[in-house]
């Protein structure tokens, strides 16, 4: 050191320009090792068959007495390290490659490999978010994945959400969470929130099909078919819960039983296959004709009851034969052909009085007619 602080104190340039030409050929070794290494990488990249990032070991034990779906214990991280650690050395987020058994055990070397991907939002240390796995399967909350992409979360968590990306309102979004009151219970519920100024949209529903007549076999099918089945797998079909209800709010407005009965703010259609709790306007009804409809009554063997009977009943019971009476009808309701074949039945009975009659007044005429000779 004594040396070179004199030589330094004798010749200071000297020992300047000495070390400056030392300095640009360090650069210079640095800038020519990138640019081999950028080419190198380059021509790496251009071909896919060798790998420009190798992770990992090759050869690594195999799977013995290991579970079938269960780790291998073979996993390499990329860890992503927070700036401002609140716990020394937490990862902030984490890359994971994992080896799954996806055969059986003590099979070595048949392997699949799942991605994961962890995030830290606790002093607890990451925590797996997502996993890609082996069969291609992508799930969010599980680590199993049962479908192509599966979504898991605790109560109370929207499962998904999609919403247009210029709307500041809170409208225009489609939601898929569970509507239950408690987390010992789960009712999956789609929610639509429309974002159209001054039209009343919620949720469109549309199905697009081919325009042809069903097949007789498929006569179940449409444009939107909607299918109730019961959870029980070795009783599909519903026999008593309904199948399909329309309601605004908590107003039951439109029911399909499942025997098939339609109810129209009647909730209960009494086994009536529809029943409606209101009013009705038809352009047409058409019932279908009963089997005794009563022409027989203008046959030449019927037997019209006699006018004083028919006094009789009227008077004990103050209705007609065979129709009901106003207390059946406050009680039962009506049916609307039978009373129909009902009325008209006496419609014609009176028209067999009507004419008999007048039979008796035009004898009467006659009679009076000879009188006055």
């Amino acid at each position: 050191m004594k040396k070179l602080s004199l030589i330094f104190m004798d010749h200071p340039m000297r020992y300047l320009t000495v070390a400056a030409c030392l300095l640009l050929a360090q650069v210079s070794f640095a800038q020519d090792s990138i640019k081999r290494y950028n080419a190198q990488f380059t021509k790496l990249a251009m071909d896919s068959s060798i790998p420009v990032l190798d992770i990992g070991r090759s050869g690594d034990p195999g799977n013995q007495n290991v579970p079938l779906w269960a780790p291998t214990g073979g996993a390499y991280n990329i860890d992503f390290h927070g700036w401002r650690d609140v716990a020394p050395g937490l990862i902030g987020a984490r890359i994971r490659a994992e080896r799954i058994n996806i055969y059986q055990a003590n099979a070595a070397l048949v392997q699949g490999m799942d991605l994961t991907f962890h995030t830290t939002g606790s002093v607890s240390g990451p925590v797996e978010r997502m996993r890609i796995t082996s069969g291609g399967n992508v799930s969010v909350g599980v680590q199993k994945p049962a479908a192509r992409f599966h979504v898991a979360a605790p109560y109370g968590i929207v499962l998904a959400k999609y919403t247009q990306v210029d709307n500041t309102g809170g409208d225009g979004e489609m939601v898929i969470y569970n509507a239950a009151g408690a987390d010992t219970d789960y009712i999956p519920t789609l929610r639509g929130r429309a974002w159209s100024r001054g039209r009343g949209y919620g949720l469109y529903m549309l199905g697009e099909s081919e325009d042809i007549v069903p097949l007789a076999d498929q006569s179940n099918v449409g444009a939107v078919t909607i299918t109730g089945l019961s959870k029980n797998t070795q009783q599909r079909k519903l026999l008593n819960n309904n199948i399909f209800t329309v309601n605004n709010n908590t107003d039951n407005l439109f029911v399909i039983k499942a025997n098939g009965s339609i109810g129209i703010g009647a909730p209960d259609t009494k086994g009536y296959k529809l029943a409606v709790n209101g009013a009705g306007v038809f352009t047409r009804v058409v019932v279908k004709a009963y089997n005794n409809w009563p022409d027989y009554v203008f046959a030449t063997n019927y037997s019209l009851p006699s006018i004083a009977a028919l006094e009789q009943f009227v008077t004990a019971h103050q209705h007609l034969p065979e129709i009901p009476s106003a207390k059946e009808i406050v009680e039962k309701g009506q049916d609307l052909g039978e009373m129909n074949r009902l009325l008209l039945k006496k419609v014609e009975e009176l028209t067999l009085y009507i004419i008999q009659l007048n039979k008796r007044i035009d004898e009467q005429q006659e009679q009076l007619k000879s009188l006055q000779k």
